[in-house]
C-alpha cells in the first residue's frame, strides 16, 4: 500500500501482507497517517511492522511488534528487532511512542524505505 492507498486495496495484491508502503512522494501528514494505521494493526492483531531499505546494502531489516505476541520475556509493550547480517540480531524493548517516532523517522528520511505489516507468524527476518 502506498502512503495514500487503503489497507483493503493493498491486500488484493499480496495475501502475505496486511498492508505496506512503497517509495512515493511523502508528506509529513501522509507519513503520520500511515504510521497511525500501522499502530492500530500492531495494537489489535498479531502482526509485525517490517522496515526494509535499499540504502543498507548489507540487507538489515527491522521489525516492531507487541511483546505479547512473541516468546520474549521483556517488560515493555512493544519490541524492536533489528537483524543485521554484519552485526547480528538486536532486540530492544520500546513503547508505542517510540515505535511511532521510529517509523515516522524511517519514512520521513528514507525515500527508498518500505514498511509493510505482515502476520507475525509469517515474518522471517531474511525475506524480502
Amino acid at each position: 500500500m502506498s502512503v495514500i492507498d487503503t489497507p483493503e486495496s493493498a491486500t488484493q495484491h499480496d495475501s502475505e501482507t496486511v498492508f505496506a508502503s512503497v517509495p512515493a512522494l511523502r508528506s509529513p501528514t501522509k507519513v503520520a497517517s500511515f504510521v497511525e494505521r500501522v499502530l492500530v494493526e500492531l495494537r489489535h492483531e498479531p502482526v509485525a511492522a517490517r522496515y526494509v531499505t535499499d540504502l543498507d546494502r548489507a540487507g538489515a531489516t527491522t521489525i516492531w511488534c507487541q511483546v505479547e505476541h512473541t516468546p520474549l520475556d521483556v517488560d515493555a509493550e512493544y519490541v524492536q528487532i533489528r537483524d543485521d547480517p554484519r552485526l547480528g540480531v538486536d532486540i530492544e524493548p520500546c513503547s508505542q511512542a517510540t515505535v511511532r517516532e521510529r517509523l515516522c523517522q524511517c519514512l520521513d528520511h528514507d525515500r527508498t524505505g518500505r514498511v509493510d505489516v505482515r502476520p507475525l507468524a509469517g515474518v522471517s527476518m531474511g525475506d524480502g
